[in-house]
């Protein structure tokens, strides 16, 4: 504690023993470099946001080429919008100066930790991927899973809705369909 004192205090005659000019000369030097990063800040965000849109742009190209489902598309357009704009943040908070090592370590455990919580909707959601991309069945489709049977009524992202023949509607979440056996009439 007395150390700090001391030293705060040669700091201050340090400054006190500069004239007008040096001082000045500090400051201005001082201010113009914050202003130089916040201008090169502001031109990292501009020239990150247009690429960010040719990136998207691009994808919904490379999704209509493909013949992507709509659902696919909108959710992987917004992860990849996402993590470019982090990106895009973390690159200016760096420009401004500040360590981004903690703080990318902060988002990567507040990333695991969310993804242990949503660790069932992940498995369902990659479950519908699977579902919808290769097609192991469709709406309309007669199938027998996870004990149930009746005709498809609809295939979301996270779920499968079958109607069976007493007219009851079942909802099978999408991962446990997908890593189960499904037999298609």
């Amino acid at each position: 504690e007395v150390a700090a004192d001391s030293s705060v205090a040669e700091s201050i005659d340090t400054v006190l023993s500069y004239d007008f000019n040096t001082l000045k000369d500090i400051i201005i030097d001082g201010a113009l470099s914050i202003c130089w990063k916040i201008i090169v800040a502001l031109a990292i965000f501009y020239v990150g946001r247009w690429v960010i849109r040719r990136i998207l742009r691009l994808l919904d190209k490379l999704y209509e080429r493909k013949s992507v489902e709509m659902s696919i598309r909108g959710f992987l357009s917004n992860i990849v919008n996402v993590l470019l704009y982090v990106a895009v943040v973390l690159m200016i908070v760096q420009t401004i100066g500040v360590d981004t090592t903690s703080l990318v370590a902060m988002l990567a455990s507040a990333g695991l930790a969310i993804g242990m919580a949503l660790n069932g909707t992940v498995q369902n959601f990659a479950g519908g991927i699977m579902i919808i991309a290769f097609k192991p069945f469709k709406a309309g489709d007669y199938i027998q899973a996870q004990g149930y049977e009746g005709t498809v009524s609809e295939v979301n992202i996270v779920s499968t809705k079958l109607t069976t023949v007493d007219n009851r509607s079942i909802i099978i979440p999408n991962g446990a369909l997908s890593n189960g056996t499904v037999n298609n009439f």
